[in-house]
């Protein structure tokens, strides 16, 4: 008999130990089992099987409870290693988290233990068989054209009652395999020479005893270029490599570059299919092809022998998952690089704060690309709408307007970047002032002017427009603000005879519909492409000479401490499309707020000026990087139960040495009841020991609201 260990999924489990039951024989570490947990079906992975020689009842009496045997074992190998298992435990210390939900953060769909119904796409295929049969001349003419492991599908066409005759006879019979991931093979193209600024990167990332390098390089330097050359170098070693971006709207472009130089390459993202996503896991699994560019779900594919890690716009606060276990890429990458002696490339024209210390530090490397590579930064102007003349557009001002004339005549391409979607943002009473509200979500609606719908931006929900103000019942309501959709009005008014698209969350749902977008910017099918941050950076498109960016500083209307670092980063993003070829670009900024050090410091496109300013600021407050921010957020339907369980959470948070601002309300999004408790130290480890003990004993308490762990989070809303 056997014992066996296996972490359990289940909704209210907050546990990290392992649940022993019993099998009759050994079953493989790190597969996927069922078993019955609190009288429930439910998924399981193995972390240890062991052999015993005592009986059933001896085996209870020691354990003090009835053993429950393994219902069904479900894999036939592990579907991990250990070096990911030892992974989860790693990231399950580090983000208090369940080892169970890191280790299904891990997996495709399919794998995951809380979706056993998830089904893995089957091809049925024929084994030709060999031997003496009694055929007729046009069973054995079908039998000839067959091949051993023709698809059924395929051979069926031929003829259904001769190929059943076929199997009856004995000549084939039938089986099922696991679908492959088909790739589009293209040509390969040959390699670049390397400037000589960038060879020098290139070859200090190569040579440096350090496991990370910060490339510090300018919008337009050739990153790209570089990432391509030390892929080749390390996939020579016969290591692999993986290629991260923080965006889906990023990875078409760097998809396309890729593609051109390597011939197998493993693309992981969010808009490919629960199943394609399971066959790429699968080939990196079989070390069936060696480089990977992906979104920040590919930093736990299962590979066997990393040799590099590089991270694209490494400042992106889209490598920081949100949700159980809230993981920042860049952490998971280091420790990976650790397990297997690999480099990790960090790379941005706007470096997050943290990286570019460690770098000024020497703890990172610091490598920068200080030129274009057509040696031109854009041209950036602010243009002051508080200035602006009472009859002049608050959309377009006149000298955007100008801009965008003088660029099409020329033939060249704009970008207009607006980071609101919709037509208008708020609608509110003009004669009460209410302004209308998700039920579900306490945030404003947002007018769609296709659909003539009112939308919530948070839980999707959509509402039809009253004709009365639902407080006063006037007849009063007016739309305030514009986005994306209404900013596509405008310029079709203004430009009648210009392509203008626009490329939002709105337009991009169906699969494969950025990419198609981004095919027709490329091919100039479009002349002004409007959109919101996903398009803001990553893109390389010669004939965009013009970048124009609308409401640039409501960013720095939050009240929250990294506002201006993330409107920083959009406005040097979005600039850095702009003349990326022979004709220098021009960038206009529409702001009010024109002499925030964030703005000024785009207008003279200086990381340095901001970082010092910002620093400065960070120090005197002691947010990050100059400490740590730890975040509980308790999140209930109940609004009781969410009071109840904030009163025990401060009990037992009161006694911690660490600095703490008071709890705090936050809106409700999805029906959910939000309060967030933040505590904040520089001493990272000692905070997550404390706080494990903390959440340890919450947990012990009956029927509280739902908590969640953030270690240091980049929005506090």
């Amino acid at each position: 008999m056997y014992l066996v260990e296996v972490y359990v999924t289940n909704a209210s489990l907050n546990v990290n130990y392992p649940f022993t039951y019993y099998a009759d024989k050994q079953i493989l570490k790190f597969v996927r089992v069922k078993v019955s947990f609190h009288n429930k079906k439910t998924g399981a992975i193995v972390s240890n099987c062991i052999y015993s020689s005592k009986n059933y009842e001896e085996l209870c009496d020691e354990k003090g409870y009835k053993l429950l045997p393994i219902l069904e074992v479900l894999d036939d190998e592990p579907i991990i290693s250990q070096e990911l298992f030892d992974l989860a435990f790693w990231l399950s210390k580090t983000t208090i988290s369940p080892l169970i939900s890191c280790l299904n953060c891990m997996l495709p769909k399919v794998l995951k233990t809380k979706d056993l119904d998830s089904n893995i796409k089957m091809i049925r295929r024929f084994h030709k068989l060999e031997g003496n049969f009694d055929l007729t001349s046009k069973q054995k003419e079908v039998y000839d054209k067959l091949f051993d492991g023709i698809e059924s599908s395929i051979a069926r066409k031929m003829s259904v009652s001769i190929i059943n005759s076929l199997i009856k006879k004995g000549a084939i019979e039938e089986y099922y395999e696991e679908a492959e991931y088909q790739e589009d093979k293209s040509d390969i193209t040959s390699f670049k020479e390397l400037t000589t600024e960038q060879k020098s990167v290139y070859d200090a990332v190569i040579s440096t005893d350090k496991m990370v390098s910060l490339l510090f390089g300018v919008t337009g330097s050739g990153k790209t270029e570089v990432y391509l050359h030390l892929a080749k170098y390390y996939l020579s070693l016969g290591k692999e490599v993986l290629i991260l971006v923080p965006e889906i709207s990023l990875t078409p472009q760097m998809i396309s570059r890729v593609k051109e130089r390597f011939s197998d390459v493993i693309f992981y993202h969010s808009e490919l299919s629960d199943q394609e996503r399971y066959e790429q896991y699968k080939r990196v699994k079989q070390n069936k092809v060696k480089i990977v560019v992906g979104t920040r779900s590919s930093i736990f594919l299962p590979f066997t022998n990393l040799g590099l890690i590089i991270i694209d716009e490494e400042h992106d606060s889209s490598y920081k998952q949100d949700n159980i276990p809230a993981y920042h890429v860049k952490n998971v990458a280091f420790k990976r690089a650790m397990s297997f002696k690999a480099k990790v490339l960090l790379a941005s024209a706007t470096p997050s704060l943290d990286s570019y210390s460690h770098g000024l530090r020497n703890d990172y490397q610091l490598l920068k690309l200080e030129n274009r590579i057509n040696l031109k930064l854009p041209h950036v102007e602010v243009i002051d709408l508080s200035k602006q003349k009472k009859n002049s557009s608050y959309i377009i001002s006149d000298q955007l307007k100008l801009e965008l004339s003088n660029c099409l005549s020329k033939h060249k391409q704009a970008i207009i970047l607006l980071n609101r979607r919709g037509y208008s943002p708020i609608v509110k009473c003009g004669n009460c002032g209410t302004t209308l509200t998700c039920i579900d979500c306490d945030i404003p609606l947002s007018y769609h002017k296709d659909e003539n719908i009112l939308k919530c931006h948070q839980c999707s929900k959509t509402y039809k427009i009253p004709k009365y103000c639902p407080n006063c019942h006037e007849d009063s309501l007016v739309f305030y603000g514009f986005g994306t959709k209404r900013v596509e009005e405008e310029l079709k008014k203004l430009f009648p005879d210009a392509n203008i698209e626009r490329m939002d969350r709105d337009n991009v749902s169906k699969k494969g519909s950025h990419k198609l977008i981004l095919d027709r910017f490329g091919n100039h099918e479009i002349d002004i492409l409007i959109g919101t941050q996903m398009i803001a950076k990553g893109l390389d498109y010669p004939d965009v000479t013009l970048v124009g960016i609308l409401n640039a500083d409501a960013g720095l209307m939050h009240q929250d401490y990294n506002s201006a670092k993330l409107t920083f980063d959009l406005l040097m993003q979005a600039s850095g499309r702009s003349g990326r070829a022979d004709v220098e670009g021009k960038v206009l900024i529409q702001a009010f707020n024109v002499d925030h050090y964030a703005i000024k410091a785009v207008l003279k496109q200086d990381y340095e000026y901001f970082y010092n300013i910002e620093m400065n600021y960070r120090n005197k407050t002691l947010y990050p990087p100059y400490s740590h921010l730890l975040e509980l957020l308790l999140v209930d339907t109940n609004a009781e139960r969410l009071n109840k369980s904030l009163n025990i959470l401060t009990k037992l948070t009161s006694d911690l040495s660490y600095k703490q601002y008071r709890p705090f309300e936050l809106p409700k999004i999805k029906k959910n009841f939000r309060y967030r408790l933040l505590l904040i130290d520089k001493d990272l480890l000692s905070m997550l020991k404390d706080l494990t003990e903390v959440i340890n004993k919450y947990l012990s308490y009956k029927n509280l609201s739902n908590i969640k762990v953030d270690i240091d989070p980049l929005f506090l809303e």
